[in-house]
């Protein structure tokens, strides 16, 4: 999809993407020879779309995001030294593009995952406090040599060998799509944010980040997550939780934009998946006290 061949395979997964997928996929084939689209059966225009720009589509009843991600590392066969995962509402950065064809060609064969920036824009403003920025993942691979853990959600690729190593470069998550959709989105997460807590494992303990404190970033952050924020008191942690973001990580310094996008995500949201807990655990309760009559509302 380029004039000179980079080395790089793009997969970008899609469900009902048709106000992204295009932006998505002029961006990429900036840096990649051929893009791979895995569509969950989508009902607008993503497939029809994806075709006129070129990539390659597949289409299958995938029930989950690393579903679809370990389904193309195992089913394509790539051709190319690298792959490259980009979401369909991101777009590559100039600093990225220019800089990624060159870093790739001076690795050695014993580095098989590169981790690049994640630069979130809300209201059409870049998030930089509040602890959203930088955020590091690891966005290419070789081939065949990293999985997804399979979590309901907060996913993330793991190297079966090797090492890894970091582009100080940018991908930007940039939504096209308005508030509403953003909180039905989260609304969505939460359940899957609630399920994960209630598990507290990945189904696939073989592939799963383990949570360390001296670990690297996301694994110092799982850490957290699981041995300090969800062993606070419930609905008493989304509130300190806001007001370390928003106040000692300088998330007030993101303007209104950041105000509004701290308040949902750190308070809101977190507030959210305290109250799905709770109904969890009420849900499953054993009702055998309660009157046949009130039993029989709460089926």
């Amino acid at each position: 999809m380029t004039d000179v061949r980079t080395g790089i395979s793009g997969i970008v997964l899609t469900r009902n993407e048709e106000a992204h997928i295009r932006r998505c996929l002029r961006s990429a084939r900036r840096v990649c020879d051929v893009v791979h689209v895995i569509d969950s059966n989508s009902n607008d225009r993503t497939r029809a779309i994806a075709e006129e720009e070129g990539a390659v589509v597949h289409t299958g009843n995938f029930t989950s995001f690393a579903q679809k991600l370990n389904w193309a590392s195992d089913e394509i066969d790539f051709d190319t030294p690298w792959v490259m995962r980009i979401d369909a509402d991101e777009v590559l950065s100039n600093n990225l593009v220019a800089r990624l064809p060159g870093f790739l060609a001076q690795q050695p064969g014993t580095i098989n995952g590169v981790f690049v920036r994640r630069r979130l824009w809300f209201m059409g403003r870049p998030m930089r406090f509040g602890g959203v920025y930088p955020r590091h993942s690891m966005r290419l691979w070789r081939p065949r040599m990293a999985r997804c853990e399979v979590r309901a959600l907060d996913e993330h690729m793991l190297l079966s060998g090797g090492a890894s190593t970091t582009l100080e470069a940018d991908i930007d998550d940039i939504p096209l799509t308005d508030l509403a959709l953003w909180i039905t989105k989260h609304n969505e997460y939460s359940s899957l944010e609630a399920q994960t807590a209630v598990h507290d494992s990945a189904a696939d303990s073989g592939n799963a980040l383990q949570p360390r404190f001296l670990g690297n970033k996301n694994e110092r952050i799982r850490w957290l997550k699981e041995r300090v924020f969800y062993r606070m008191p419930p609905f008493i942690r989304p509130l300190a939780y806001y007001i370390y973001r928003y106040f000692i990580l300088l998330g007030f310094l993101d303007g209104k934009a950041g105000f509004i996008f701290h308040f949902l995500h750190g308070f809101w949201y977190r507030f959210l998946v305290d109250a799905k807990l709770v109904e969890t655990r009420w849900r499953n309760a054993d009702r055998s006290a309660l009157p046949a009559e009130t039993s029989r509302r709460l089926r």
